[in-house]
């Protein structure tokens, strides 16, 4: 859509624009956020003293503790950036205020705990840490989603099982992260309920999925969803057998649950979008 620098609306196009360009980054920022502080975690050790080593080598750590900061400094950046186009425009979108607020509410927290984190003194902030990191790529994934497929029209249906279903998925992966910071100390049947769990969520989304296979808008993710779900299968089977939990494996196990949280906030937008054509034109 062209507009003339004189257009009345060539603001609030631009902001809208950058709020969407926002969503986009941000969400990639949050997995970058997500990757690191998972990977550290993954190959930290607490020894008998209580103090905590790292099992990658020097120039790797580093590398990955560096990636970690910049991609959370411009998620701080990005999130007042946010704030203050939110409030501009919120009469204009007011379908994405809700992303705005959960993505500013999880950049606070994610901002609060970071002092705590180093050293993996508190579980709770680990868990905290994580669901935060993953609530943030979600709320960017749907203010992303929010602007390119426009207001959810007045026939909106309510969706009572998908919304479950992302609630039992962030709780699930607190249990992930729980168990994972338990095992550190040398705890493990936490980690017996989590793949319970992961029972029982399988089953919430592979529901979610089979009912929308056939929906026009929904195609793509559907098919991306299946095959994220597939392999959080596989790979939970894996590590039932594998002595020993791999770093690798261990990793995309849990890089996997934000793609699938993604996808469902991705669900909840677009079948309930007015019309297709109201999607943000470039």
């Amino acid at each position: 859509m062209l507009h003339t620098p004189h257009t009345p609306t060539a603001p609030s196009n631009v902001s809208i624009r950058t709020l969407n360009a926002v969503g986009t980054v941000g969400a990639l920022l949050a997995l970058a956020v997500l990757g690191a502080s998972i990977l550290l975690r993954l190959t930290s050790e607490i020894a008998t003293d209580g103090t905590v080593h790292s099992t990658l080598a020097p120039e790797l750590e580093n590398t990955v503790r560096m990636v970690h900061r910049l991609a959370a400094s411009s998620v701080g950046l990005m999130a007042l950036l946010v704030t203050v186009l939110g409030w501009m425009q919120r009469r204009v979108v007011p379908h994405a205020v809700g992303a705005i607020m959960w993505l500013v509410a999880a950049t606070v927290l994610l901002a609060a705990i970071g002092p705590l984190t180093p050293g993996y003194r508190y579980n709770t902030v680990t868990i905290a840490n994580v669901v935060a990191g993953t609530v943030l790529l979600g709320a960017c994934w749907w203010l992303h989603e929010a602007l390119n497929w426009g207001p959810p029209s007045s026939q909106a249906a309510a969706h009572p099982l998908l919304r479950m279903t992302l609630t039992a998925l962030v709780l699930h992966v607190a249990l992930g992260a729980a168990a994972s910071a338990l095992e550190m100390r040398g705890t493990h049947w936490v980690a017996f309920v989590h793949t319970g769990t992961g029972m029982l969520l399988a089953l919430l989304l592979g529901s979610i999925l089979w009912d929308r296979r056939s929906h026009a808008k929904l195609t793509g993710v559907v098919r991306a969803m299946t095959v994220l779900l597939v392999l959080q299968l596989l790979l939970g089977m894996v590590s039932l057998w594998v002595a020993g939990r791999p770093v690798g494996l261990g990793f995309v196990h849990a890089m996997v649950s934000p793609l699938l949280a993604g996808g469902l906030v991705s669900i909840a937008v677009r079948e309930n979008a007015t019309d297709s054509h109201n999607r943000l034109e470039g």
